[in-house]
């Protein structure tokens, strides 16, 4: 329990008796103060205490009758609002605490059993380019990902790859046209993608014929058909991986439509026994098409496969799909069709969905890679680095750890400039709502100005260069009286806001809710470094003021993991 909650209690277990109200219904309602001063944190209407005719003067005796205590020596009235103040001293030494105690684990959650979540995102289709508008399913998906482990959850992060069906048998066609070897060795990715929109740009009656035909010789198992989807397949997965390495994100399964192809028999089986209905041969149930007259399967079956799937290898208590808005009816019908075919109406199956990236289309060829995107952003953090003289000198002679190993010169220059520009692309992207459409622009996803993910790595690389230069031993058993300053309280206050912050970012699954905090942490951070010294001051202070400042770095190096960021020691 944080600090922020601990005092929340203390004050609902007094208040609560005298309201004539649950402590729960207190706890619900209490809330921090817009504006702090003089230790006075929380707040709450009076209203939602009780049905009153002078609200004024119910709040004047709730405020008298307040037993005071070391946690909550005030209570006041303002008008139709209570005011509690903490006491600052308690408040820092149960933050800090807190902090110290759990340190990578500050803000997160155990279950006693741990539950078992399934997400898919990502999930880009074979041998086309892992492009920009695959870029917000990966980093929100990863953000989901990590916010359920926070909670405690044993997270399953599926890769599910489009690598069966029509559209495959699509780029099978025109690469049998327009395909070229020597090209397909050097960039396989780039040349199948230009194969995929020649054809795409072809009139051709028959080209569609014969991709139905094409696929249906997948399903059926022909070898030569096979072996080179499998080529195809590899080549692509290769070329996912790097990208992958560089945004740090990693899956604990690469899956497919293809590993979903041996339960569809199942499905169709399940199905038998439902309400289904044919016409002119093909498969329907409550108007979805879910077999085509020729026997070939659809994506909504290769889905339900899926789900088989995954109820037999995790035995998951819920499952999470990390897709568009534009997907929201397909996925309610798939969900539905679950629950249907597995007698579960309480299946807990959830869709995050997320807003457009226009100004791209896979089918005119205007397509943007993602690669470009993470190379741009890598050279204009690199530029930004130059022109800091002082700062590129010093990191090109000390280097950077990563990863246990020591890098030092260019290779610690590069380092450092992509995990930048990686920064700044995974922020810009989360930091407003998900279900926003946004227009894709270079210098949105490269800004290195105002609040950004350089702004970020900048603070946390701050900390740790005072860690590093003031040497200062960093202890609980310090002296944290010598904290007097308001700067000082208000840092140790948006700290003790963090667990509320991971609580509330799980129930909306909405990233930007951190990253909005973490913006105000820093904020609170800099305000602190400006009037709070360490170097120079009585060891007694210097040694207090560290603790703070190396409790706000390890919080908001966690809200930078949980986002998805790697924090930088240099920069």
């Amino acid at each position: 329990m944080g600090a922020a909650s601990l005092f929340r209690q203390a004050i609902a277990r007094q208040l609560a008796p005298i309201a004539g109200c649950s402590e729960h219904h207190v706890l619900r309602s209490l809330a921090p103060m817009p504006k702090v001063s003089s230790g006075q944190q929380f707040g709450i209407p009076g209203p939602k205490l009780g049905s009153v005719e002078d609200p004024k003067a119910w709040c004047q005796q709730l405020a008298e009758k307040f037993e005071t205590s070391t946690f909550i020596p005030r209570a006041t009235a303002a008008g139709t609002f209570l005011h509690f103040d903490v006491c600052p001293e308690a408040y820092i030494q149960q933050t800090l605490s807190d902090v110290w105690t759990q340190k990578s684990r500050y803000g997160m959650q155990e279950q006693e059993t741990p539950k078992t979540v399934v997400l898919d995102y990502s999930s880009p289709n074979i041998a086309k380019p892992f492009h920009a508008g695959h870029l917000r399913s990966t980093i929100i998906g990863n953000f989901v990902k990590r916010i359920h482990e926070a909670m405690g959850y044993k997270a399953i992060g599926i890769n599910y790859l489009g690598d069966w069906g029509k559209q495959y048998g699509l780029l099978a066609v025109g690469y049998e046209r327009y395909g070229n070897e020597a090209a397909l060795e050097k960039d396989p990715i780039h040349h199948l993608y230009d194969v995929y929109v020649r054809i795409n740009k072809e009139n051709d009656a028959d080209v569609d014929a014969l991709a139905n035909a094409y696929f249906k010789r997948m399903e059926e198992g022909d070898p030569i058909t096979l072996k080179q989807w499998r080529r195809f397949r590899d080549l692509s997965i290769a070329s996912y991986a790097e990208v992958y390495r560089r945004l740090g994100i990693t899956f604990d399964r690469y899956s497919g439509e293809s590993e979903a192809e041996p339960y569809i028999p199942r499905v169709y089986e399940e199905l038998r026994d439902r309400v289904v209905r044919q016409e002119d041969g093909a498969w329907i149930v409550d108007s979805t098409v879910l077999r085509r007259a020729d026997g070939t399967s659809l994506y909504m079956t290769r889905d339900l496969a899926s789900v088989l799937l995954r109820r037999q290898d995790y035995a998951f208590d819920k499952a999470v799909y990390i897709i568009g808005n534009e997907q929201e009816n397909y996925l309610k019908t798939l969900f539905g069709l679950t629950r249907h075919l597995q007698g579960c109406d309480r299946l807990d199956m959830t869709h995050v969905g997320f807003g457009r990236i226009h100004g791209m289309s896979t089918r005119k060829g205007t397509v943007v890679f993602l690669q470009d995107i993470l190379d741009t952003a890598q050279q204009q953090m690199l530029k930004n680095m130059q022109a800091s003289q002082d700062k590129y000198r010093e990191l090109m002679e000390e280097g950077i750890c990563v990863d246990g190993r020591h890098l030092a010169g260019q290779e610690a220059v590069a380092h450092v400039a992509d995990r930048l520009g990686t920064s700044a692309v995974i922020v810009q992207d989360l930091v407003a709502k998900r279900g926003k459409n946004y227009t894709f622009a270079w210098d949105r996803m490269t800004a290195a100005r105002g609040y950004t993910g350089v702004y970020l790595q900048f603070t946390h690389a701050r900390m740790c260069s005072i860690e590093r230069k003031s040497q200062v031993p960093i202890q609980m058993d310090c002296d944290l009286s010598q904290l007097k300053e308001k700067e000082a309280f208000d840092l140790a206050l948006t700290i003790s806001q963090y667990p509320d912050i991971v609580q509330s970012a799980y129930q909306t699954l909405e990233p930007c809710t951190v990253v909005q905090y973490l913006f105000r942490l820093s904020h609170s951070i800099g305000q602190a470094n400006s009037s709070l010294r360490v170097k120079d001051v009585d060891p007694r202070v210097a040694e207090a003021r560290m603790l703070l400042f190396w409790a706000a770095k390890t919080t908001l190096a966690n809200g930078l993991k949980l986002i998805g960021v790697d924090p930088l020691e240099r920069m």
